[in-house]
């Protein structure tokens, strides 16, 4: 059954309509993605690798994230991605929406929700998600840095992600 999206105006409002996922869409409908930053004690984020089946960026380093399914929150979606592509289940409380971005790419316009939690987990019992995931580690903000310049961290461009470092630096979250 293919995955349905609810559909929302410029200003992110619900507009009562649904589209089927990965199909065209008018340029005035928007879809809703999430992502998350996972920090732990030590102040590391957790980061999982794509998996080489992906059609989009395979074998790249990302934070987790994906749709916003029709009648789900943006909270919901994201507790949903993170236990799919992980294993793990982020505690609600622990969490908080750190900014929204607003991607324009004609017939693909969307809004992604970018949360941060704090909660650590053991690496060890990671779950890949077959077809999504294949690893996951934990990495500092300059690592993961290094591997966007390496070309190994899907572009931040494409994922809503470009000043991510300066928002966590000023929230005190990163040196």
């Amino acid at each position: 059954m293919p995955e349905m999206m609810d559909i929302y105006d410029k200003n992110k409002a619900p507009t009562g309509r649904v589209h089927t996922r990965g199909q065209p869409r008018e340029d005035e409908d928007y879809v809703l993605g999430v992502q998350v930053f996972v920090r732990n004690s030590d102040g590391r984020f957790l980061i999982t690798k794509r998996s080489g089946d992906k059609s989009g960026f395979p074998n790249l380093w990302e934070i987790s994230g994906g749709g916003v399914l029709a009648g789900e929150t943006s909270l919901e979606a994201i507790l949903r991605e993170f236990r799919e592509e992980t294993g793990f289940t982020l505690s609600p409380e622990r969490g908080e929406l750190l900014f929204t971005n607003t991607q324009l790419i004609p017939n693909r316009n969307g809004f992604i929700d970018t949360w941060l939690f704090s909660q650590s987990f053991d690496i060890a019992e990671f779950v890949p998600q077959e077809g999504e995931t294949t690893a996951a580690r934990w990495a500092s903000a300059d690592e993961i840095l290094a591997l966007h310049e390496r070309g190994e961290f899907v572009p931040f461009s494409e994922t809503g992600l470009a000043g991510w470092p300066d928002i966590l630096r000023d929230r005190g979250l990163i040196p």
